[in-house]
């Protein structure tokens, strides 16, 4: 009886892995050419029949969106959207950034014409423009507020002088004096919220849970990154992410 019902389990787990595989085939089918292979480089299939049928369908069902219109954006606007958000995101994220770096730019109002010449410069060097444009303009906004109404510049004995970085929870690995940050949600092995920030696992993240502080190997904690590599102190495992 034992051996039946280990049979049958068997049996179930090969049909169901069976058809995850063909609704990734199907979801892949639909797609025209050049779609297709900006899937199968996202997925490759050397991360296992169930991994690269998950990831199929997310970036299928991603791609099949299509990429927004950006044209109506000025040139030089296309180019900086475009290099914050690489195809080689994939079609998910990349499609969500170009979505979310456009209308950053379309909704925007920003105004710093009442800041002296010293404090436009002080502000542009604290918000480079390689941040993209949501990040870049909330940036300026927050910055120039904070000059609304003064005449503050930059001490000029002081102006290379780096800030220190910022605490979190003062909480630090041992032997490390880098900063730790707390999974404040992380949802399925896959998305995680960090330091306020979203990211997500390139492939997944077993067994990580909210509550458990992790150090970034590199990468931002302040999402200003394309990928992240993380390091989970509770387990002590690495784990890649893309930073949203």
């Amino acid at each position: 009886m034992r051996i039946t019902v280990k049979t049958f389990v068997i049996v179930a787990l090969l049909v169901a892995q069976s058809a995850i595989a063909q609704n990734a085939d199907t979801a892949l089918s639909k797609l025209p050419q050049e779609m297709r292979d900006w899937v199968n480089r996202s997925c490759p299939r050397s991360l296992g029949p169930s991994l690269w049928s998950s990831c199929t369908i997310r970036e299928a069902t991603a791609a099949s969106r299509g990429k927004p219109d950006i044209s109506r954006l000025k040139p030089e606007l296309q180019a900086w959207v475009a290099r914050s958000c690489p195809d080689s995101l994939g079609p998910s994220l990349t499609i969500n950034c170009l979505t979310r770096e456009s209308k950053a730019i379309a909704n925007s109002r920003l105004d710093i014409s009442f800041l002296t010449e010293q404090q436009k410069q002080w502000v542009q060097s604290a918000c480079p423009s390689s941040l993209g444009p949501s990040m870049y303009l909330s940036c300026v906004q927050r910055e120039s507020a904070a000059l609304r109404g003064t005449q503050s510049v930059p001490q000029q004995n002081r102006a290379d002088i780096p800030r220190a970085p910022r605490q979190r929870n003062g909480a630090y690995s041992r032997g490390s004096s880098r900063d730790s940050y707390e999974i404040e949600m992380a949802h399925n092995d896959e998305l995680f919220v960090i330091n306020g920030e979203k990211f997500e696992a390139q492939t997944y993240c077993l067994g990580w849970e909210e509550g458990d502080q992790v150090l970034f190997l590199d990468g931002s904690p302040y999402g200003a990154c394309a990928s992240a590599t993380l390091l989970n102190l509770r387990t002590r495992e690495r784990c890649s992410v893309w930073c949203e």
